[in-house]
């Protein structure tokens, strides 16, 4: 090939590849009416997404988000209507432990989602350990709930015991109450599946 052959050949240049394009994110009235129906989406499974037959957790989740964007939007529930949960009730009759009761028909019940030192002062390999001693939580729990009827809200099995959120006569939360008074400690892997204190969400 001669040379002013060669100078006319053109070589041509791999092309870089185009970037992706990035979707463009709605403006004006469209973003706000998205984000409209999502407050309105929220606001509606916290309000009525037990009624309908929502999973417990969708309807929580949908609560929680509430109260973080506004307290209106989700208003924490009284302990009084939480109560109207239970689906057993439980005359005491003895206490075992910080976070462990028996009733009188000889169901065991472990309350959810909090652990209080074992009788020998030690705390389970992977529990939650409270400051608190073994008999102060022992006692704590007593007076709360020794002879009175609760009412409990079923929430799993344990070792042969029903994991359970109760609630004295007069609508205090035990659960919440233990952890509040430092006799127990909050269990988070539990409390995230079904929350305690949702009456008093702060007492956490």
């Amino acid at each position: 090939m001669s040379r002013s052959s060669r100078s006319n050949v053109v070589r041509l240049r791999p092309r870089s590849p185009t970037p992706p394009r990035r979707p463009k994110m709605p403006k004006g009235p469209l973003a706000i009416g998205l984000v409209l129906l999502a407050l309105l989406a929220i606001w509606l499974v916290s309000q009525y997404g037990e009624k309908v037959g929502l999973p417990a957790q969708a309807v929580t989740a949908a609560q929680q988000i509430g109260r973080t964007i506004s307290p209106a939007m989700a208003p924490a529930p009284t302990n009084e209507t939480l109560a109207r949960k239970a689906d057993f009730t439980c005359r005491v009759e003895r206490v075992n432990d910080g976070d462990t009761l028996r009733c009188k028909d000889g169901t065991r019940v472990r309350l959810h989602a909090i652990s209080a030192r074992e009788r020998d002062e030690t705390c389970s390999q992977g529990h939650p350990c409270p400051a608190a001693s073994a008999a102060t939580s022992t006692e704590a729990l007593k007076r709360l709930v020794q002879n009175k009827t609760l009412s409990c809200q079923n929430i799993g099995q344990s070792y042969e015991r029903v994991t359970a959120i109760c609630w004295t006569p007069d609508h205090t939360e035990v659960n919440c109450a233990m952890v509040e008074s430092g006799n127990a400690a909050l269990w988070p892997r539990f409390h995230r599946d079904v929350p305690i204190c949702q009456a008093t969400p702060d007492a956490l």
